[in-house]
């Protein structure tokens, strides 16, 4: 079985313990097939079976242990993916025109701005709020536009009055 340990470990603590699950299954499953493959009538004496029965024995309870351990840290594991802290977050917008005040939304919910343009919300999630500044970039859209007309209409009556002027051409 060809595993890549780097990207598991880039899980977190959840892929620590499953390698962990895994190499304690292995070591598990070899200690086994070991005591199946060795027969009682293979020992030269009794003495040398009951040791070599105390230590496979030993070595699977250790094995056991560890499996114990590593699924109560796997489980560890799984429950700090579950949990998230929840962040409490005050947004503050200034100066604040009601007129033209930015939406806010936290999740599916838009946040009503109080008087000082203060909002505030509890965060579990990424990527959660939004702010639409969409009435305010329509605004200095309106007056950008104003602001070129009235540039050409300038620009009209300085070449007007400077035609009709007896001062300009100097």
């Amino acid at each position: 079985m060809d595993i890549n340990i780097v990207d598991i470990l880039n899980t977190g603590v959840t892929g620590f313990a499953f390698l962990m699950l895994f190499l304690g299954y292995k070591l598990t499953s070899d200690v086994q097939s070991k005591i199946f493959d060795k027969r009682a009538d293979e020992f030269p004496s009794v003495e040398m079976y009951k040791e070599w029965k105390s230590l496979v024995t030993s070595q699977l309870n250790n094995t056991r242990y560890f499996l114990v351990f590593s699924l109560i840290f796997f489980a560890g594991g799984l429950f700090l993916l579950l949990y998230q802290a929840e962040s409490k977050i005050i947004l503050a917008i200034t100066p604040l025109d009601h007129a033209y005040a930015p939406l806010v939304h936290h999740q599916s919910e838009t946040l009503k701005l109080s008087d000082t343009g203060r909002a505030t919300l509890s965060v579990k999630d990424e990527h959660n709020i939004s702010i639409s500044y969409e009435k305010l970039l329509n605004r200095i859209q309106e007056l950008t536009f104003t602001l070129e007309d009235q540039k050409l209409v300038t620009k009209d009556l300085v070449l007007i009055n400077a035609n009709n002027s007896a001062d300009s051409g100097f």
